[in-house]
């Protein structure tokens, strides 16, 4: 038996698993419900595991024979998104949903923690199996990095299921595959007067806007079109009526790249524009730059391994390697700071109802592609860990 099948036998429990995350979301770093299911579930299959920092859980299948350590990661947590669905396993947490597949990552690691554990007698080494909070707040990685859960890891492998993407089809890029992401907050401090006296405040608004409008050339200026970058401003607020200039705004944004040079540029360019323009017109800023992820860059042979065990699966017409590099961001990629590794996008699009975006009320999963996951888990332990 291959693994799509032995996957595909285990589908109906990745399925009731799946169900159970989405009807009981639960947002970044709050995520305890899911780990006490997390952890029910891996006790079941006689499988150990340890929190890490509050919502990480970390599990470990050991072969009982020397060799390598793969580390598999599934994130958990949802978004603070309604949820638009009328299905059985519509969330029951008002404003929270799993919109993005964390709650099918979670079911389908568990399918492929069972399948691991039945073949522990073909492979040697270990794998380190990681339930991982707060991706979607840029949080929970370093968390277990810190932990030093992969200080003695060969490899590292993780999956995001791609809506768009038809089931039974993988999509594994080399090299730039996703990108950084930073947040930042410009905090403008200027000084309030009377709108019809312009002349004797800093107004906060003016300045903003000429922040976000210069911040809109940068990109195009300082970072070359072939790489590509992205600096966003997604919240601006500031006054309390129509005719006061008001003395403060906060504006709130990302900077997106694929490259720690361009990362930089464009982090020193957010900060340097916000202090000139607002020095100009007579106010003052503070610019806080938040590292929340690396960019996800799958280096050469690493892909070429998940490549080998995907065509296995399904074909190598089915496993697209030249699928275009997206400004989405997953912190998935600090894992890669001490570890190689590959990450892999699973199609989970089979109807009109499953080719919602990510992070909209109507996003769901087709059920067949948690077992195309979990096999393809499995077949990557058994190549690498021979």
């Amino acid at each position: 038996m291959n693994a799509l099948d032995e996957a595909f036998q285990i589908k109906q429990y990745m399925v009731e698993q799946r169900n159970y995350f989405h009807s009981h979301p639960e947002l970044g770093l709050q995520e305890f419900n899911t780990c006490n299911r997390i952890e029910e579930e891996l006790t079941k299959s006689r499988i150990s595991s340890r929190r890490i920092a509050g919502t990480n859980v970390i599990a470990e299948i050991d072969s009982g024979k020397p060799g390598k350590t793969l580390f598999i990661r599934a994130d958990i947590d949802a978004l603070p998104i309604k949820e638009e669905n009328d299905v059985p396993y519509k969330s029951q947490n008002e404003g929270i949903m799993h919109a993005c597949g964390h709650d099918g990552h979670a079911a389908y690691l568990l399918g492929a923690a069972k399948l691991i554990k039945k073949h522990t007698a073909d492979f040697a080494g270990k794998v380190v199996l990681c339930f991982q909070a707060a991706e979607e707040i840029g949080k929970g990685a370093r968390d277990v990095l810190a932990a030093g859960i992969l200080d003695d890891v060969d490899r590292i492998f993780g999956i995001h299921f791609q809506a768009g993407l038809d089931v039974g089809k993988y999509g594994i890029k080399t090299g730039a595959d996703m990108a950084s992401c930073d947040r930042f907050k410009i905090q403008i401090h200027g000084k309030a007067a009377h709108i019809t006296k312009p002349q004797n405040g800093a107004d906060s608004v003016f300045i903003g806007a000429l922040i976000v409008t210069q911040l809109q050339t940068v990109v195009s200026r300082l970072v070359s079109p072939v790489e590509g970058g992205l600096i966003g401003v997604g919240s601006f607020h500031s006054g309390t009526t129509y005719n006061i200039i008001p003395a403060e705004a906060v504006l709130e944004g990302t900077i997106r790249a694929f490259s720690p040079a361009n990362r930089k540029k464009l982090a020193d360019a957010v900060t340097k524009i916000s202090t000139d323009v607002a020095h100009t017109y007579g106010a003052t800023v503070d610019v806080d730059i938040e590292d929340l992820s690396d960019s996800c860059t799958n280096p050469e042979n690493t892909a070429a391994e998940v490549v080998e065990s995907a065509k296995k699966i399904v074909g190598a017409q089915n496993v697209l390697t030249t699928i275009d590099k997206r400004f989405g961001s997953d912190n998935f990629a600090d894992f890669m700071r001490k570890a190689p590794g590959t990450y892999v996008h699973v199609g989970s699009t089979d109807s009109d109802t499953t080719r919602y975006p990510h992070h909209n009320g109507h996003f769901d999963l087709a059920q067949d592609s948690l077992p195309y996951a979990a096999a393809l888990a499995l077949q990557y332990v058994l190549d690498y860990l021979k």
